[in-house]
């Protein structure tokens, strides 16, 4: 991909007098801050005004040395079978017309109901016996070091939130895995929280400071999740040779699940999904892609691709690609990137404060009853709304401007909850992001 600086240039020139651009435009929450990625660098400039936020030392987190080497199957739903269309009625699935002169259905002919679908995407259950298996969450890395991950664009729902001047991706997985995925990456007060949304997943992370450990471990006492990190599982995390440390540790999400417990609570529905046809509420609008400012250093940009249907997304200035591996962890050469690019982008304006267990790391604020600012991106529109959640035993809440719940496209849904800016795109700069994937 070529520089995109002078195109960004001219392009938040004219963004600043489109009139969706103050309607998005969230207000920053500050947190502390204090871990850098040494090779982030700058992506370009905009004549926006950034967040600011104070920095401060790091705190070294480092991925552990992991013996051993475990390899597994690449795993997946089935495809499904489609029925055949074009026969003639059958004259006898009706019997004699009611009164008021409608054909009567033959009791022996059961009206067909629809078959199960995925609680966390809303798309058709390819194998139903997965429905009662729990989620599964493992933290990923984000920084530049540590793209492209491995085994992402596979997770049901992607959650980015801010750690120390940089951010980490909770990947939620349930209607299929990732073998393998990474780089698996270490845990934050924010997390049991976030995974309190799905039910009581499995969660699986590269370590953590002791104050974290011991909320990760409260948690799982009080039913949030279960914890399956690094050394629960020695033989089935491994350091993968191309990469540096702490950004080297893979895992494969069929050795966690298969490590776990029946017993867990599977998730509910975290969305609800438009039905085919179904349109979208009045308040809609059309809108080219957004920008998401992490307080810190990062930036996001999704663009709506209307012949993919989704939103391809970069992150500084360059395509978020995911990295095909074989099963053992090596790269695969025969398989090209693919770009990450969910049907649906939900940005929660989140606060955020110091964690209890390392001031100098901010912890996402996402049990509020008074919840804060939704922008919600599906099938190439916004809605605006607002997210609340009462206590962690709910899951997030997200409505549009007249109270009712936002129902998203059916698919992969990425999770913002950035507590910095948040800007619509001109058609320009969408273009210019597309054009030089």
């Amino acid at each position: 991909m070529g520089s995109l600086s002078a195109a960004r240039r001219a392009s938040w020139r004219v963004r600043t007098a489109a009139p969706l651009l103050a309607a998005a435009l969230v207000a920053a929450a500050c947190g502390g801050s204090n871990e850098s990625d040494p090779a982030n660098g700058a992506a370009g400039t905009s004549t926006a005004a950034p967040a600011s936020e104070a920095t401060s030392a790091p705190t070294g987190d480092r991925a552990p040395d992991v013996p051993g080497e475990a390899t597994a199957a690449p795993s997946g739903p089935e495809p499904d079978g489609t029925d055949s269309v074009g026969s003639e009625p059958d004259p006898s699935a009706t019997q004699g017309p009611r009164e008021d002169g409608t054909p009567e259905a033959d009791p022996a002919t059961p009206t067909p109901q629809p078959g199960p679908t995925e609680p966390l995407t809303g798309e058709p259950l390819d194998d139903p016996s997965i429905m009662d298996r729990p989620a599964l969450a493992v933290k990923i890395g984000t920084s530049s070091v540590g793209r492209p991950q491995t085994g992402i664009n596979q997770a049901d729902v992607l959650i980015e939130a801010r750690v120390e001047g940089i951010t980490r991706l909770m990947a939620v997985f349930h209607s299929q895995g990732a073998n393998p995925l990474g780089p698996v990456r270490s845990a934050r007060s924010s997390d049991p929280d976030i995974l309190a949304n799905f039910g009581q997943p499995i969660y699986g992370h590269s370590g953590a400071n002791p104050g974290v450990l011991r909320e990760i471990s409260q948690s799982q006492i009080n039913g949030k999740l279960y914890e399956l990190r690094w050394d629960n599982l020695p033989d089935d995390y491994w350091l993968v040779a191309d990469r540096v440390r702490p950004w080297s540790l893979y895992t494969t999400t069929s050795a966690i699940w298969n490590a776990a417990p029946s017993r867990l609570e599977a998730p509910e529905p975290l969305f609800e999904y438009r039905q085919a046809g179904e349109g979208l509420p009045s308040s809609a609008q059309a809108v080219p892609g957004v920008e998401i400012r992490y307080l810190g250093s990062v930036i996001a940009h999704f663009a709506w691709d209307d012949e993919s249907g989704a939103w391809p997304r970069w992150q500084d200035g360059t395509p978020h690609v995911d990295l095909a591996r074989h099963p053992d962890g090596t790269p695969n050469p025969d398989v090209d990137p693919v770009q990450v690019a969910p049907a649906n982008v939900v940005v929660l304006q989140t606060r955020y404060a110091a964690s209890a267990s390392d001031s100098r790391s901010p912890e996402a604020i996402t049990v509020d009853a008074d919840g804060g600012v939704a922008l919600v991106f599906t099938d190439g529109h916004l809605i605006r709304g607002q997210w609340t959640r009462p206590s962690a035993s709910q899951p997030w809440l997200v409505t549009d401007g007249d109270g009712n719940p936002v129902r998203l496209t059916p698919g992969q849904t990425f999770i913002a909850l950035p507590g910095g800016d948040v800007l619509v795109m001109v058609e320009e700069f969408a273009e210019n992001l597309l054009e030089q994937r």
